[in-house]
């Protein structure tokens, strides 16, 4: 089975910060807990990231755009040859559109 590079850009990490920084409002142990599931969870796709299904988003945009679900997240990414480029978190109440 082929392993996957997976690329997490400066703009992704920016938005997982975020969401640590909001949890950790209420609790930081909560905050702590959420970002080391959240990293295991991106770190699964080093294989099969085709399991994953299509991204609402892919309507908007001429490639494949995958989703991964983690609590109420979606990790929103594209695979290109051997690497995941992961492009997006959201959460999942945020509305689908376009990605930037």
């Amino acid at each position: 089975m082929p392993v996957f590079k997976v690329h997490i850009s400066p703009t992704v990490e920016a938005e997982i910060e975020h969401y640590v920084h909001e949890i950790a409002k209420d609790s930081i142990p909560n905050a702590l807990k959420w970002y080391g599931g959240m990293m295991d969870k991106i770190s699964t796709l080093i294989q099969s990231p085709a399991r994953c299904p299509y991204a609402d988003e892919i309507a908007f945009h001429d490639y494949e755009i995958r989703n991964l679900i983690f609590g109420n997240y979606r990790i929103l990414f594209h695979i290109k040859g051997s690497t995941v480029q992961v492009l997006h978190v959201k959460h999942g109440k945020m509305k689908r559109r376009p990605l930037e």
